[in-house]
């Protein structure tokens, strides 16, 4: 019995040690430098927003903060190693919804598990949407213009779309399925490629991120005609959601930085804290737009969940409409 009540003992005091070594390492963060994976490769526009973000997070928290670039395999990489980090709040990952819900639905099995393998620190655009663009030389100004030209020429025009960037490739699919125009599905895999080959009439329509039309749309070589999101965008009010005329067909998308699953809530709220003076910058917001993209500020660990959870949903969805079986 004696024996039994010292093991209880003992136990007890390791645990109550364990946390308060815990405790006190996490009042002490950061006390070294702190980094962010980002799932793409140098350059890339969620590189270059990871890298302000960084820059100015490392002011407010006094540590550097510093971006590791791991892509491949759809980010599978980078949320993989970022999963299987120690949950001390010197690694972090910037996803988005690609990585936290469309590899849900695109591969049978994943070395990690965007539902319990991460912990959300701050929401950094809660709008990301695809858009919906046309050549130049189509005669049409809107979707229910396209709509009505399409079916009345049917089998003459192709939808193209990347295909490495899930979004545009889903949402080019929801739309001609439920508009019904029968599009030839042409799938890229480079975004450059894609623009031009519809700023030329080789394809007559697409949808991309609104980023990577920017060049042929300013040239005047493709007209934009909708987005995916919810609601306009804050610099392009005047292009209209695609649900407008295509019920339920939103795609809103977002961006968000998250943590491994057991980071400590006190260094999560710190860090939700500093993204989020950084978002509240008129400036950041702008450049933000610059890339098709919108945030709402860095909300709360506990809304940014909500909204992973909430892609996460729309997506299963997406995936059961569609009748995408996993690869």
């Amino acid at each position: 019995m004696r024996n039994l009540v010292g093991a209880v003992l003992c136990f007890a005091a390791l645990t109550i040690a364990g946390q308060a070594s815990a405790d006190s390492a996490s009042s002490s963060w950061p006390s070294r430098p702190v980094k962010l994976i980002v799932p793409t490769g140098a350059g890339a526009a969620t590189d270059v927003m990871a890298r302000l973000l960084a820059d100015a997070v490392s002011r407010t928290i006094g540590q550097a903060m510093f971006v590791e670039n791991i892509p491949g395999a759809s980010g599978i990489l980078g949320h993989e190693t970022a999963a299987h980090a120690a949950p001390d709040g010197y690694t972090l990952l910037f996803t988005n919804t690609s990585g936290m819900a469309i590899n849900l639905i695109s591969f049978k099995q994943l070395p990690y598990d965007p539902r319990h393998d991460f912990t959300a620190v701050a929401l950094v655009c809660n709008l990301a949407p695809q858009m919906l663009s046309v050549n130049a030389d189509l005669p049409v100004h809107s979707v229910s213009e396209l709509i009505a030209y399409g079916k009345s020429n049917p089998g003459k025009l192709s939808i193209a779309f990347d295909n490495t960037a899930g979004a545009a490739a889903f949402a080019a699919k929801l739309f001609n399925k439920r508009t019904g125009l029968g599009l030839v599905e042409v799938p890229y895999r480079s975004a450059g490629q894609l623009t031009q080959d519809v700023a030329s009439g080789v394809n007559q329509v697409m949808v991309s991120s609104v980023a990577a039309a920017r060049a042929v749309v300013q040239s005047g070589k493709a007209r934009p005609l909708a987005v995916t999101s919810e609601r306009p965008l804050p610099n392009m009010t005047d292009l209209p959601p695609l649900k407008d005329t295509v019920p339920g067909l939103i795609m809103n998308g977002l961006f968000a930085i998250v943590a491994p699953a057991g980071t400590p809530p006190d260094v999560i709220a710190k860090l939700n804290h500093a993204i989020g003076e950084y978002l509240k910058d008129p400036s950041v917001q702008d450049k933000l737009l610059t890339f098709g993209l919108a945030t709402g500020g860095g909300g709360t660990p506990e809304s940014t969940a909500q909204a992973i959870r909430t892609e996460q949903e729309q997506w299963l969805a997406v995936a059961k409409e569609l009748g995408v079986e996993p690869q």
